[in-house]
């Protein structure tokens, strides 16, 4: 996969994608035309056509920090009433679901060892990067999420994209690098899997965050790696949601986790795909009904790409035991090379912000 971003009016970036032959186990975007097959290991399967082939993710995640975070999500059990009560209850008033009282906070071994870092920031080049915010003393225990970037970009793409959100405002973000151009899930025993297991070793033993409530997202190679994470047996316990934004299928049922996927209508890296059948897998998973209704939460937007309104096209499933959200959006944001709906669409980040506070 090769990859541009480039910063236009306001110095708001916008990224493009294209698809090359990759290595064994390679990520790649999966883009159009179904090009680049996606070989993993574990037992062979394809995904839809137009976003290449790839087998079903085998073996755990990386062990690495797991007992840590199984301990913690344990602490604050999401209740299966205050999950499907959003969905259901949107019939009668457009529910966001998930609307039961938050579960106890349970503080990792990094609080009370520092405050807030000099400039918000902790950054080892090319690696990984820690954003603090303002509110944050090292003392109170704040929710966190790691980010990872599409291929061929640098880390700092998302943190530029999500700076200024309430991503920034109320969670300790977390950003690291992949070791290679893309993200590699290598049956999770790969590099990139033992740097993320090491970095959510040092965020809960080195910075104070609230161990129940840690998030992954990521973005193109990033929400790829993500959901191949969620796909392993078993899921990924360290991670209370998910929200990756134009992903690919590697899975035909995971372990139930709370998502909003975030895919373009007819994005131009996934084969003019809305991201249908990599939703069909949440959806099952988590016991949606066919049942859905408009997601009124996330509201429109004016595009960082041309400053077209932008309709996120967003729904919620009724009847899921974990919170299920799609945005199918319009927002063409991406490049004039690749074509376009594959970018960060302008309400992703204050979106992701608010699902994953929504949550019990």
């Amino acid at each position: 996969m090769r990859c541009s971003y480039f910063a236009p009016l306001f110095a708001l970036f916008i990224w493009g994608c294209t698809d090359s032959p990759s290595g064994p186990a390679s990520i790649g975007s999966g883009g159009s035309g179904g090009s680049g097959t996606q070989p993993l290991a574990g037992s062979a399967g394809s995904s839809a056509a137009g976003l290449g082939s790839g087998g079903a993710a085998a073996g755990s995640s990386s062990a690495g920090g797991r007992a840590g975070g199984a301990a913690g999500s344990a602490g604050a059990p999401a209740s299966a009433g205050g999950q499907s009560g959003g969905g259901a209850g949107g019939a009668s008033g457009g529910g966001s679901g998930g609307g039961g009282p938050a579960g106890p906070v349970v503080p990792s071994a990094g609080c009370g060892k520092s405050g807030r870092p000099n400039g918000g920031e902790v950054s080892v080049p090319n690696d990984r990067i820690y954003s603090f915010p303002t509110t944050y003393d090292g003392n109170m225990p704040m929710p966190a999420v790691i980010a990872m970037h599409g291929a061929n970009n640098p880390n700092t793409i998302l943190k530029d994209l999500s700076d200024g959100s309430r991503l920034e405002e109320k969670f300790v973000r977390v950003f690291p690098k992949s070791n290679t151009n893309a993200w590699r899930y290598e049956g999770g025993t790969g590099a990139d899997s033992m740097r993320l297991s090491d970095i959510y070793d040092e965020l809960l033993a080195t910075y104070c965050v609230d161990t129940s409530r840690i998030f992954l997202m990521g973005h193109s190679s990033g929400a790829q790696m993500a959901t191949q994470m969620v796909c392993a047996p078993g899921g990924d316990d360290r991670f209370k949601a998910v929200a990756p934004v134009a992903a690919s299928k590697y899975c035909d049922a995971l372990t139930p986790v709370p998502v909003l996927y975030i895919q373009g209508a007819m994005d131009a890296q996934r084969g003019g795909s809305d991201g249908a059948n990599v939703v069909a897998v949440f959806a099952a998973s988590n016991g949606c009904s066919a049942t859905s209704m408009p997601y009124a939460p996330i509201m429109g937007c004016n595009s960082d790409f041309d400053n077209k309104p932008v309709d996120p096209g967003c729904i919620i499933y009724a009847g899921s035991t974990e919170k299920t959200v799609w945005c199918r959006h319009n927002d063409n944001t991406y490049n004039l090379t690749d074509g376009h709906m594959h970018g960060w669409p302008c309400f992703a980040s204050d979106a992701i912000a608010d699902f994953f506070l929504s949550l019990p």
